[in-house]
């Protein structure tokens, strides 16, 4: 943002004539223009054009939900709480210079504008406000979405715009940067459309943009680092080696007794421990919370006990941190006991609230009520579709319960052979069977004590066995299998079934007397098809978790793709929805995810419709497939595809 560029904004008219040329010539014939057009302007266009985007368009593309916006707001506040008063102070040289000026967050969604009311109602009419999203995906080539790719400071002037719509505007775009993690939280823009601007109050507003940045840039760096002296305080204080992580897997702490240490010291990276490097991708895509896991050095094999914990800010994933000692050595300082037999990592949960995704108002009504049922310790059963989530409430009930320190034990009543129920819920004696253990077993709820039992598809379990779950509910204790003793239980009990077990029980396929005792607190969650709105939510959430498995970190998704999943009924639910973005990821060539790469049944009907009216365009047009794309508000590039995709011929529009 130096001298150059407001030189180049001034100077305007005779800039943008040429590359209004240059323009014309790409779009036309797709040939590639003069060493006038700046090389990272060529590759956006080049990206825009494979995106699908239409040079034509009129508007931005993706407008995100209310109930989506809100959840950024609340997610950005602290950005916003930053950048805010500084924007407003801005007022009178904004309407001097005839610009706006936002705020976005990392994805590139605008969360606050202010600037000239003309200027600011231009803008709204090719959805440039609050919820629009200036990604490359949505608007084609733009400052904005440039700063998403780059992390640099960035700038698009006039006809540089992929879309014709934009070659009115001039925008400056500038990052703003965790200064702890290098992570991208936010993107100040400027915007304009008037080329009769005086130089100097360009100059001015540029500047103020620049002191804008550094001011939060500098706050955010008050704000972390107060709160790692704390942070920094204890590390140093516990007796583990701990280290630090980005979401890269890249070290950028180690406390005093790592650096010590004498093998740890020589660690440049996770990745000289394999068997840590897993336990730190399962952290960093799912959150989930190891505890007392062994591990070994790969070089010397060197055992270690680790912990790891992710770290998380306004719901987002920054990092982990990672507790190692010894095998041999002192316990836990991090409040821990050693697990003896089944590890403790295996009783406890892999999802909280923090990793429930959708804003929709019935999604969010469940919630609500979830973290009620977390503070209470009554019986609770939940019921919904297979795929809807169950088990991941039931987890994140006991995360944020007071049991959470405690066992959570999850059982499938519908998946164990009936004759190895009992002794598997109620645990048995020495000598009680043939076969059994000679110390005995315990039995699930055993396992649970004082922690929490899931008893998931508890309407698949059998009816001679239902007496003996009973009597648990009743009595709070349970009797092994050849014993004689009973062991008193104190035990959260969740129960969870996709049946009508009302309807069962008019049946007589399940006890009355059972259902009333389970049915203290009851839940529904509800099927994906009752939260379309979240699907987008929650297609970006597993694109950024499972991306990386398949070696596309940074994967797109088309908006015709979305359009898909958005369209499709969904009766596997979630775990339906999963498994489409893994056989999607693995179908996909490159980093954009087209309608193509999902299953067949997703795109038929969809694909159908397209058909037909790419056709008809085709016939209306005589072949014209620059006349085509206008008509279709899509690229030339996607027309040449999809009569590819289709196997189409000129004989179906030539007749």
């Amino acid at each position: 943002m130096n001298q150059t560029l407001r030189r180049a904004i001034v100077e305007s008219q005779e800039y943008n004539l040429s590359t209004k040329s240059a323009w014309n010539l790409y779009q036309e014939k797709g040939q590639y223009p003069d060493k006038s057009i700046r090389a990272e302007i060529f590759d956006s266009w080049e990206n825009s054009k494979k995106l699908g985007i239409s040079p034509f368009q009129n508007k931005i593309n993706e407008i995100i939900s209310p109930n989506t916006l809100k959840t950024r707001l609340d997610k950005n506040q602290q950005l916003l709480s930053f950048a805010t008063p500084k924007i407003n102070s801005l007022s009178d040289i904004l309407n001097d210079s005839k610009t706006m000026l936002s705020i976005t967050d990392k994805h590139g969604t605008i969360l606050y504008s202010s600037g000239e009311k003309r200027v600011l109602e231009k803008a709204e009419r090719i959805n440039i406000f609050t919820g629009g999203t200036w990604s490359e995906t949505s608007a084609g080539t733009n400052a904005v979405g440039m700063v998403l790719k780059t992390k640099q400071p960035s700038r698009v002037l006039f006809s540089e715009h992929f879309c014709e719509k934009n070659h009115d505007w001039y925008c400056v775009a500038s990052p703003i940067l965790d200064p702890f993690t290098n992570e991208l939280i936010g993107i100040i823009n400027i915007a304009g459309c008037s080329n009769q601007v005086h130089q100097h109050t360009i100059g001015l507003v540029i500047s103020e943009v620049n002191n804008i940045s550094k001011s939060i840039d500098r706050q955010y760096h008050e704000y972390i680092l107060r709160n790692n002296l704390f942070l920094n305080t204890a590390l140093e204080g516990v007796e583990d080696a701990v280290f630090v992580v980005n979401t890269g897997k890249s070290i950028i702490e180690k406390n005093r007794v790592a650096k010590s240490h004498s093998i740890l010291k020589d660690v440049q990276s996770i990745k000289h421990l394999p068997e840590l490097d897993r336990l730190v991708d399962s952290v960093l895509l799912y959150g989930l919370r190891i505890r007392e896991e062994k591990v070994s050095h790969d070089e010397n094999k060197q055992k270690f006990i680790c912990s790891i914990y992710p770290v998380t800010f306004q719901d987002e994933r920054l990092g982990a941190v990672i507790f190692l000692r010894e095998n041999s050595a002192y316990p836990s300082s991090i409040g821990h006991t050693p697990s003896s037999g089944r590890s403790l990592h295996t009783k406890s949960t892999r999802y909280s609230f923090d990793d429930m995704v959708g804003s929709s108002n019935d999604f969010v009504e469940v919630v609500k009520k979830a973290r009620k049922a977390s503070l209470i310790d009554a019986t609770l059963f939940l019921t919904g579709e297979t795929g809807t989530g169950k088990e991941v409430f039931a987890q994140a009930i006991h995360q944020a319960s007071n049991r959470r320190d405690q066992p959570f034990v999850a059982i499938n009543c519908g998946a164990i052979p009936h004759g190895l129920f009992e002794s598997e819920l109620f645990g048995y004696e020495s000598g009680a069977f043939t076969g059994a253990k000679a110390k005995g077993n315990p039995g699930k709820f055993e396992l649970a004590q004082k922690g929490t039992i899931f008893l998931d598809e508890i309407g698949d379990m059998p009816l001679d066995l239902q007496v003996h779950l009973l009597r648990i509910l009743e009595e709070r204790v349970v009797t092994r299998i050849g014993g004689d003793k009973p062991i008193p239980l104190d035990v959260r009990v969740i129960a969870a079934t996709h049946k009508n077990l009302a309807e069962a029980v008019k049946k007589g396929e399940f006890r009355e007397d059972l259902y009333y005792r389970l049915c203290v607190i009851q839940m529904r969650i509800p099927s994906l098809r009752e939260r379309i709105d979240d699907v987008p939510e929650l297609v970006t959430q597993f694109m950024e978790t499972m991306g990386g498995q398949f070696g596309k970190p940074d994967i797109l998704v088309h908006p015709d793709t979305m359009d898909c999943l958005t369209q499709y009924t969904w009766p596997g639910n979630i775990r339906e929805l999963r498994n489409v973005i893994q056989q999607a990821l693995f179908n996909t060539e490159g980093n954009i995810v087209f309608p193509f790469d999902l299953p067949p049944e997703l795109v038929k009907n969809i694909g159908e419709n397209e058909k037909e009216a790419l056709i008809e365009a085709m016939i209306r047009e005589n072949g014209n497939i620059t006349n085509v794309a206008k008509t279709l508000c899509i690229s030339r590039s996607t027309i040449y595809r999809k009569i590819k995709q289709y196997q189409l011929k000129p004989e179906d529009w030539l007749g």
